[in-house]
């Protein structure tokens, strides 16, 4: 069923709202709750050199010479990278992990047993991160970082256990801000998530442009 504009707005309101609420401390990382275990599909290959976002349509991989004007570090894009893998073979690629849970929502999609949602997790001791390989997202801890810098403003990346996120934290005490460490679950609660050209672009998947 199709969202109204207003619906996505106050949608969009609550998401935002709930970023906004004080930090978490590292100790809440390791209670987390965990999304029910299924079936998972496995990820097909990364199409590097031709991939683009489904969601925002920008390169999975960074472009070597920059994008408008603007020029990013080696391996920017491909740290916040995730996938919908699907039981058929075929998959869909995203440079930012908002971008997937952005996509998921608005065509309805669900990490399960007929499509299995993965992420680029990071390694912690990296400044700044550096990708360490496709987990899935149901088995990964996010870092939710007022200062960290990734693709589409999203602030947002993995990590492979919530060891690796409250370390990833601590080596940026003083200069992450404001933060959250969250399981997959309670990162799927929060959706849509705010990232940059986020109305439109709900917008435009969900029927309402």
């Amino acid at each position: 069923m199709r969202k109204s504009r207003r619906e996505v707005l106050k949608i969009l309101g609550a998401a935002s709202g709930a970023l906004a609420l004080g930090p978490r401390v590292l100790a809440q990382a390791q209670g987390m709750a965990k999304p029910l275990a299924v079936g998972k599909v496995p990820p097909v290959e990364v199409p590097w050199d031709t991939g683009r976002c489904a969601f925002c349509h920008m390169p999975i991989k960074t472009p070597p010479g920059g994008m408008k004007g603007k020029k990013f570090p080696p391996g920017f894009f491909e740290r916040t990278y995730a996938q919908i893998a699907f039981k058929d073979g075929k998959a869909l690629h995203f440079e930012s992990i908002a971008c997937m849970v952005n996509y998921a929502y608005a065509h309805q999609i669900e990490d399960g047993a007929d499509a299995t949602f993965y992420v680029m997790a990071v390694n912690p001791d990296t400044v700044p991160c550096k990708p360490a390989g496709l987990v899935p997202a149901r088995d990964a801890t996010f870092v939710w970082g007022q200062n960290l810098m990734t693709t589409m403003k999203a602030h947002l990346v993995a990590t492979q256990s919530p060891a690796d996120a409250a370390r990833l934290v601590k080596k940026r005490v003083g200069k992450i801000g404001r933060f959250h460490i969250v399981s997959f679950a309670e990162l799927w609660d929060l959706k849509p998530l705010p990232e940059m050209n986020l109305v439109p672009l709900l917008a435009k998947h969900t029927g309402l442009l």
